[in-house]
């Protein structure tokens, strides 16, 4: 089957935003972490950000399905 794979639940920082990316996701859905600190999702993107600069990632799509197997 190919359809995209939207992560939705238990995303509260940009590590489980990555995870979700690396094994498939192409969205990542940021809810119930908001009522714990209302700036999580822009300190998810902030971290996302980093995170492809410190790995040489030009694009977060890059990490899309990157740690799947043949």
């Amino acid at each position: 089957v190919d359809i995209p794979v939207l992560a939705s639940g238990g995303a509260s920082t940009w590590e489980h935003a990555v995870e979700y990316l690396l094994a498939g996701a192409s969205a990542v859905q940021v809810g119930t972490a908001t009522f714990v600190n209302p700036r999580a999702a822009v300190e998810m993107v902030d971290g996302l950000e980093r995170y492809c600069a410190e790995e040489g990632v030009s694009e977060v799509s890059e990490l899309i399905g990157a740690m799947e197997t043949g």
